[in-house]
């Protein structure tokens, strides 16, 4: 492994290997700046490496695939009598120094050092000899509905490609393996080709997305519930008084925004309309045919217990107010005037 700087992680700190990451480009970030990660935009990604918000790792799908990481890598090793090994390091490219890897585990090949069948973990500035291919672990459908359908046909989430593709870009180790635990499915395994072009692509899509880090420039906003999410932590809360004059680029967007919303109303009072027109000739049958052809379901959910909190304030205010939470304003964007 070539033009490469090893950083041993096996003795940091959890805040440590955070600030870490945030100082340059993973892999976990390429779907972002690429722009195929739905739960993620490429704004709150650069908020987050700007500094301007957190960034949140705990979600329990994450806790999950932590936690099964080397039972899947376990479970790969034995089942196709692979050697596996587990090296805790962060591997930053030295030609492109905004581009760091950190791998789950390598095929290597077999040998005393490292028997097949098994995951060996190697602590070592120097990497391990024999490395064949990087072996990179996922589970989906554990805690969430997860990505189990785009595994379907040999495919692979596009995220997860371009993962792998910065890795092997980092490591300069092309051959990818997947070894994916899927809810209902088991292990499955995928071996993708190593495409050059689309390595060169994504080198050019993350360098400009580091040039605009580094620039404090912010990324094209676009209409993600995760870019208004991010914009809606980082300016949380309104300035008493405050005002911004925008002049006509202001004006353009209120116009254009008003416009959206007006459509946006209009298609929302059809969809209403011909909703109820639905239901009204369902009425109480759970599943709706056309001909013979079942297209949808109108079935009964299960009873939900709630709190009734007036009564509660009403006839026990102590132990109301005992529960009683603060919950920021959220702030509102409201036409003024006609």
């Amino acid at each position: 492994m070539n033009n490469v700087e090893i950083i041993p992680i096996w003795d940091l700190t959890e805040g440590e290997w955070l600030t870490l990451r945030e100082d340059g480009i993973g892999g976990s970030d390429a779907g972002t700046i690429c722009g195929v990660n739905k739960y993620k935009s490429p704004y709150a990604l650069w908020a987050e490496k700007s500094g301007l918000l957190e960034r949140d790792f705990a979600g329990d799908a994450a806790k999950w695939g932590h936690r099964l990481e080397s039972v899947v890598a376990s479970a790969y090793a034995e089942d196709h009598n692979k050697a596996i090994v587990a090296w805790p390091v962060l591997i930053r490219s030295l030609e492109h120094s905004f581009m760091f890897a950190n791998v789950d585990s390598w095929v290597v090949e077999p040998s005393e050092q490292f028997p097949a069948g098994v995951v060996t973990e190697w602590r070592s500035s120097d990497a391990p000899e024999g490395i064949q291919a990087i072996l990179e672990v996922k589970t989906t459908g554990i805690a969430s509905p997860g990505t189990a359908h785009q595994w379907k046909n040999d495919a692979i989430p596009e995220s997860y490609q371009l993962q792998t593709v910065h890795y092997g870009v980092v490591t300069g180790v092309h051959k990818i393996v997947f070894a994916a635990l899927l809810a209902g499915q088991g292990l499955i395994v995928r071996e993708p080709e190593w495409d050059d072009a689309l390595a060169e692509n994504l080198i050019s899509a993350e360098q400009q997305f580091w040039d605009l880090v580094q620039s404090k420039t912010p990324p094209i906003i676009d209409g993600s519930e995760a870019t208004e999410s991010a914009l809606g932590q980082q300016y949380g809360r309104s300035e008493p008084g405050k005002e911004f004059d925008g002049g006509s680029s202001l004006m353009i967007a209120w116009d254009e925004f008003q416009q959206a919303k007006e459509a946006a109303e209009a298609a929302d009072k059809i969809r209403k309309e011909k909703r109820s027109q639905i239901l009204s000739m369902v009425g109480n049958a759970e599943v709706g045919l056309a001909n013979g052809t079942v297209l949808f379901t109108y079935k009964t959910g299960k009873d939900v217990e709630s709190l009734d909190s007036a009564r509660l304030k009403n006839e026990a205010p102590d132990i109301y107010a005992q529960f009683i939470k603060t919950r920021s304003g959220a702030r509102t964007l409201r036409k003024v005037g006609n």
